[in-house]
């Protein structure tokens, strides 16, 4: 299993900070997951496994830990 923590938006729209998911699992089958649990913007959604920042190819282990991040600026 790989366990998903959200965050801002994504955890509001879930109604949770996180969440479980069968391993193995590409970046971007979690994406359309997220798009079909109804979180908006999931295409501009960062991703970070096991605290470093990953692309849409990246396949994701039992054990991972993957961050949702939202965009963000600043100012």
């Amino acid at each position: 299993m790989i366990e998903v923590l959200c965050f801002a938006h994504v955890a509001e729209e879930l109604k949770t900070r996180s969440y479980t998911m069968t391993a193995p699992i590409t970046i971007a089958v979690l994406r359309t997951d997220l798009t079909a649990r109804g979180v908006t913007g999931a295409e501009r959604l960062m991703f970070a496994v096991n605290e470093r920042y990953e692309t849409d190819a990246y396949v994701v282990h039992d054990g991972d830990t993957v961050a949702v991040i939202p965009m963000v600026s600043g100012g």
